[in-house]
């Protein structure tokens, strides 16, 4: 058994599922297998955390020029996935995903 695990949200659920390039989808299955194996030891080519926000890490898979990214944060060895985004290099545009992130991990912390 892994000593880590993960959960996400039905939207992530939803997000990886619906990705149409076959070959990101299974590259991003395998990054959570990577993700419950490795956990918070997970490289930085395949886990980064978000510079600026307390606790919030991104899950970087990509396949050719598409950059998919999870976002999530810590609960003891769980992986709290809650969020999920294309990036584009476009910081402004990452900045509001990374503080939606950080809405819904603060409103399901106070549940």
């Amino acid at each position: 058994m892994n000593p880590f695990s993960y959960v996400m949200t039905q939207d992530v659920e939803k997000s990886i599922e619906d990705i149409e390039a076959e070959g990101l989808k299974k590259k991003t299955k395998k990054y959570l297998v990577l993700l419950e194996e490795k956990g918070y030891n997970l490289p930085s080519q395949y886990m980064d955390k978000i510079e600026g926000y307390r606790g919030l890490f991104e899950l970087k898979p990509h396949f050719g020029n598409i950059e998919f990214r999870l976002l999530f944060y810590w609960k003891g060895s769980e992986a709290q996935i809650i969020h999920w985004l294309y990036e584009r290099g476009n910081t402004k545009k990452n900045r509001r995903e990374y503080e939606t992130a950080e809405r819904i991990r603060n409103s399901i912390e106070r549940r």
